[in-house]
């Protein structure tokens, strides 16, 4: 018996009878007890299931997570771990290099690692393989899903599947949001010129939105900040410094968006007021910012669980490959 037989007598998704187990609090008490009751009755023993699983010899599924200073991606890493552990897999995870490697040598380097551990199932985050050809993606020996990663752009009848969020499409509408509020002088904080991956994407998403609005000139705004505080607070600072008449500041990530306000606010200037802030992803920490922090936010749990039922009904050959976009949700909060 595994979590699915579980979820089939409860009558829930296999996902709730994850958080049962795991304790997560978005469970009514009346649920939590039903899938109890249900896990008594029939004896069910997650660590049994994974005994079991690793003896059948096809228990390892890949997590692979591409960059380190990432909070959503460690987020996503962190839920579908406890998702997969209680199905009975064991998680081989780690972090991969970032994005400066050479594509093809990478994808190289993931098949052979599929095949080096037998995989039975392999989940990448983030990255960039828009470069590699159809018959070398037919090279993964197992279910492959990639999230959040820039893939070819033929997706019908692939050998892998995709979750994303739709990157191109809310960076445009970040800096639309600051557009129509009247800002003509933009600061945008990115990660790096050079990154290919979504946060990329997102990049071409301002440039489109201000080359559509006339407003070029703001491309001599766009600052790196390779996802660190410490440069991203020194070049704002110093663009504040030289640019006195900025107005916003467009966040490529959450992740940096406290280094914006402490920049800002040792500018002499008031976060939120003298100058707005929008940002990207919404993880937990901006509702804990002075001010709080206006942000699109990416749906975790939908990508989490579409993710895990996928990779289970493709490993289990119940499902096939699929690609599937997810819409952010504009957060409104006080910086903006």
């Amino acid at each position: 018996m595994n979590i699915r037989d579980i979820a089939r007598l409860a009558n829930v998704t296999p996902g709730t009878v994850s958080k049962v187990l795991n304790n997560y609090p978005d469970i009514s008490e009346a649920t939590r007890q039903h899938v109890l009751q249900i896990i008594e009755e029939n004896q069910y023993d997650p660590g049994t299931n994974s005994r079991a699983a690793k003896s059948a010899g096809a228990a390892q599924i890949g997590l692979v997570v591409e960059g380190v200073y990432n909070a959503l991606y460690n987020s996503l890493e962190e839920m579908l771990s406890i998702h997969l552990h209680n199905s009975g897999y064991t998680i081989l995870s780690f972090h991969d290099n970032y994005y400066i490697q050479d594509k093809q040598e990478k994808f190289q380097e993931l098949t052979a690692y599929a095949d080096r551990h037998k995989l039975c199932g392999l989940v990448y985050i983030g990255g960039n393989f828009e470069c590699v050809a159809p018959q070398q993606m037919e090279l993964l020996s197992c279910p492959t899903i990639f999230v959040n990663t820039v893939l070819p752009l033929h997706t019908e009848h692939t050998s892998y599947s995709s979750v994303q969020v739709n990157h191109f499409e809310t960076a445009y509408a970040q800096m639309g949001y600051l557009i129509g509020k009247g800002h003509q002088e933009i600061c945008t904080l990115i990660s790096s010129l050079i990154d290919n991956s979504v946060y990329g994407l997102r990049v071409k998403g301002y440039r489109a939105a201000l080359s559509e609005h006339h407003l070029e000139h703001n491309f001599d705004n766009i600052l790196e900040s390779d996802y660190r505080y410490a440069k991203a607070y020194s070049a704002l600072t110093k663009h504040l410094q030289k640019h006195p008449e900025t107005t916003a500041v467009c966040c490529v990530a959450d992740i940096i968006a406290p280094a914006v306000i402490k920049a800002i606010h040792d500018s002499g200037k008031l976060p939120g007021k003298d100058i707005e802030i929008i940002s990207f992803d919404g993880i937990e920490i901006m509702n804990y910012c002075i001010p709080t922090v206006t942000t699109f936010e990416q749906p975790q749990k939908e990508l989490v669980e579409h993710t895990y039922h996928l990779l289970l009904g493709l490993i289990n050959k119940e499902r096939e490959h699929q690609h599937i976009t997810f819409q952010t949700r504009l957060i409104k909060n006080e910086s903006c």
